[in-house]
């Protein structure tokens, strides 16, 4: 793992700026890493396959919604780092009204111009939503930003409202950065941190969160009853958190 110092230059990037680069050069591929969504082989049969693999993951969704609070998602939606609108879209599938945040203005310009129910908008708007979504978006924001954006969102939450929202936790060892000793590990770690703060914008960056935190949030919102899915993106595991806000909030 990352020593202190690195950890805390790895926290320290400003991450909206890669995505705002991302969104003008490569909106889907960095959305789905997958060779056909590259720029430079993408077709308008490719952005349709894109964006056909979303209604069956929101589907997925809200089947596992249902069985766990005995309805499908509905009312007022959101959909938090929606790029294209690959997922927003399908939300309105349930969803009456749907409203997808990014700070890319590319991709938010893109989803625009595809014309569909959904609003667009560059920040979190006021509340309260009925269902809360966010899918490989968190993992790549440092996790205090993150865990404050999930805070603000949780505080939207109407009462009976779910939430789908997905978190990287763990790496495979191949993965997770050396863990040299002694000089090696001072010349390594100065190495990286001098890498970090070189990166060219642009770059995406993985970041795992302490699932306890989350899900202290979670609890503070008045979801008290939750389910994890596991997720695994090429050796990043983590959960996406299913929950109703049964209870009253308490944030301090």
């Amino acid at each position: 793992m990352p020593g202190v110092e690195l950890e805390s230059a790895l926290r320290a990037r400003d991450t909206d700026a890669d995505w705002r680069e991302l969104g003008e050069t490569e909106p889907y591929w960095a959305v789905l890493s997958h060779p056909d969504f590259r720029s430079e082989r993408l077709t308008p049969e490719g952005i349709e396959s894109f964006y056909q693999s979303g209604p069956p993951y929101i589907a997925t969704l809200a089947e596992a919604l249902k069985a766990m609070t005995g309805a499908y998602p509905s009312g007022r939606a959101l959909d938090f780092g929606s790029g294209v609108g690959r997922l927003a879209e399908a939300m309105t599938a349930y969803a009456g009204e749907v409203t997808g945040v990014d700070i890319s203005p590319g991709m938010l310009a893109l989803a625009r111009a595809r014309g569909s129910k959904v609003t667009y908008a560059d920040r979190i708007p006021d509340g309260p939503f009925d269902w809360i979504n966010s899918f490989i978006v968190f993992q790549h924001i440092p996790p205090p930003r993150g865990e404050a954006i999930i805070e603000e969102l949780l505080s939207k939450l109407s009462p009976g409202g779910v939430v789908s929202l997905q978190i990287i936790v763990w790496r495979d060892k191949n993965r997770e950065w050396p863990a040299e000793t002694g000089w090696r590990k001072l010349i390594a770690g100065q190495l990286r941190r001098k890498r970090v703060r070189e990166l060219p914008v642009g770059q995406i960056l993985m970041y795992d969160y302490d699932l306890s935190r989350v899900v202290r949030l979670l609890n503070l919102a008045g979801i008290e009853e939750i389910r994890l899915v596991s997720t695994n993106h090429d050796g990043h595991h983590g959960f996406i958190i299913l929950g109703q806000k049964t209870a009253p909030a308490s944030f301090s």
